[in-house]
């Protein structure tokens, strides 16, 4: 596992990279304090 800190500021930053991370097959995973999302499913891609 790897843990990267990055930060988005608009809605499009927040596109580019799900967009950027939907290109692998593997987990990624957004944790801000105690909740953890899905980084692929964030704007409800698959």
């Amino acid at each position: 596992m790897k843990k990267v800190t990055i930060k988005l500021d608009t809605i499009n930053e927040v596109k580019n990279f799900v967009s950027a991370v939907t290109t692998f097959e593997c987990d990624f995973d957004i944790v801000a304090e105690r909740y953890v999302v899905d980084a692929k499913s964030i704007m409800g891609s698959t």
